[in-house]
C-alpha cells in the first residue's frame, strides 16, 4: 500500500500550522478562506497527517512543498489540487479492490484472500457473509494503524499458533523466543492473545521519534505518514544535528511518505548511521539511503524483500508497470543502481525479509566510506 488514505476529522481552532498555509495562497491569490467549506474540510485532512484534529507548522510546510509543486499556490490551483487528489484516491482504492477481485462479482471472498490480509479485511464483513462488497469496502480506511495491527497479528499469531499450540503460552515457546514474546503478554497472564499481539503492534505502529543527543538524532519507530513533517521539524528546530540514527526500525506503513522524508534528509544533507547490532528493514533501509554519508557499525543488518500489503504485491506486476516507478525514480535520486530495487523484490517476499549479505552491499553502494567490516 503505497498512498495514505485522509481520513475525516472535526475542524478546530486553526493552528500556526495553518496560519502558514493561509499565508503562502493569499500571497498567490485569493485565500484559502474563500474555499468552500468541503474544500477547507477536505484540504484541513489533508495536512492533518498525524490525524489528531490540529496542524503543525510542520505538517502544513511538508504539504506546501508538496502540492507547491504543481505550480503557484492560488485558490483556483489548490481547488484542482484537492479534486484531482480526491478522484486519484477514489480510482486507488477502486484499483485496490479489483485486483483482489479475481472473479470480477464485485466481491472480496475472505477465503482466497491472503491470510494475513484475510483478517484485516474481515472486519468490514458487516454482514458476516464472507466475502467484501465495494460499498463496505469503499469507505473503510484499510491503512490505518488498527487495519494493519489486525493484519500483522493475525499472522504473526497463526505462525505461534503453529509452532506452539493454542492456546499460545509461553511456557509452551522454545527457551529462545521466551524472551522476545514476553512483549505480546500485556495482561501478564503467560498467555498470548491475538488481540495483546494487536495491541502491541498498534503501538509499534504510531510513529518515528527522535531523540536529540548533540549532532546525533536517534531515530526509531515505524515510518508513516507524519515522517516527514518529523524530518522538516528535526532539520528546521535542531540545526546542529548532522547524523540520524537509525536504530532496529522495522519499515514502513506508507511508501509514499517514507521516500519524501528520504527526499528531506538528503536535501538537507543530513548523514544517515545504524549503529552496533541494530537492524533496519523494508522502507527503514530505503530511508538509510538517503543520507548523505551513510555508515554502519559491525553488527549492523539491513533487511528487504518485495513490497505488498494486499491482494497483489509487486512480483505479480510487469517490469514496465508503472507503479515499480515509484521505487526506480527514487533510488536513481539517491544514487543507487536500479538492480537494486528487482534484487529486492527477488530476495524475499513481502511478508519476509532477507539480511543483506556484506557482497550485497558493496556491490550496490550502501556505504560512502567503504566497505565497513560488519563482523
Amino acid at each position: 500500500m503505497r498512498r495514505l488514505h485522509v481520513g475525516i476529522h472535526p475542524m478546530k481552532h486553526p493552528s500556526l500550522g495553518f496560519l502558514i498555509l493561509l499565508f503562502a495562497t493569499s500571497c498567490a491569490g485569493p485565500p484559502v478562506a474563500e474555499l468552500s467549506h468541503p474544500e477547507s474540510s477536505q484540504l484541513f485532512d489533508l495536512l492533518d497527517t498525524s490525524h489528531d484534529g490540529s496542524l503543525s507548522p510542520f505538517e502544513a510546510l511538508d504539504a506546501l512543498l508538496v502540492i507547491s509543486k504543481e505550480g503557484a499556490l492560488t485558490r483556483e490551483a489548490l481547488g484542482a489540487f484537492l479534486s484531482e487528489y480526491a478522484e486519484e484516491e477514489f480510482a486507488d482504492r477502486r484499483e485496490f479492490f479489483e485486483m483482489g477481485d479475481s472473479d470480477r462479482d464485485g466481491k472480496l471472498v475472505l477465503n482466497e484472500l491472503p491470510s494475513g490480509f484475510a483478517s484485516m479485511m474481515s472486519s468490514l464483513d458487516t454482514d458476516g457473509d464472507g466475502a467484501i462488497t465495494w460499498s463496505e469496502f469503499r469507505l473503510v480506511n484499510i491503512e490505518s494503524s488498527v487495519m494493519m495491527a489486525k493484519e500483522e497479528g493475525a499472522e504473526l499469531y497463526a505462525e505461534l499458533v503453529e509452532e506452539i499450540g493454542e492456546p499460545v503460552h509461553l511456557e509452551g515457546a522454545p527457551v529462545d523466543l521466551v524472551e522476545e514474546l514476553r512483549e505480546f503478554d500485556v495482561d501478564g497472564d503467560r498467555t498470548i492473545t491475538q488481540e495483546e499481539i494487536e495491541q502491541v503492534i498498534r503501538k509499534e505502529l504510531a510513529g518515528t521519534t527522535f531523540e536529540v543527543t548533540g549532532e546525533l538524532a536517534i531515530m526509531q519507530g515505524v515510518i508513516g505518514a507524519t515522517t516527514p513533517s518529523s524530518v522538516l521539524e528535526l532539520a528546521f528546530m535542531n540545526p546542529e544535528v548532522r547524523t540520524i540514527v537509525l536504530t532496529n526500525m522495522p519499515g514502513s506503513m506508507d511508501d509514499v511518505a517514507n521516500m519524501r522524508a528520504g527526499r528531506y534528509i538528503r536535501q538537507f544533507g543530513l548523514n544517515t548511521h545504524v549503529p552496533a547490532d541494530s537492524e533496519v528493514a523494508s522502507g527503514a533501509t530505503d530511508l538509510f539511503l538517503a543520507g548523505r554519508h551513510r555508515s554502519c557499525e559491525p553488527g549492523a543488518r539491513f533487511g528487504i524483500h518485495s513490497w505488498g500489503g494486499g491482494p497483489v504485491v509487486a512480483t505479480d506486476l510487469p517490469r514496465d508497470h508503472e507503479d515499480h516507478l515509484l521505487y526506480l525514480d527514487y533510488y536513481e535520486e539517491m544514487g543507487i543502481p536500479a538492480e537494486f530495487y528487482w534484487r529486492t523484490l527477488s530476495a524475499a517476499p513481502a511478508e519476509g525479509i532477507h539480511w543483506m549479505t556484506e557482497e550485497e552491499l558493496e556491490r550496490f553502494g550502501f556505504f560512502t566510506d567503504g566497505r565497513p567490516d560488519l563482523k
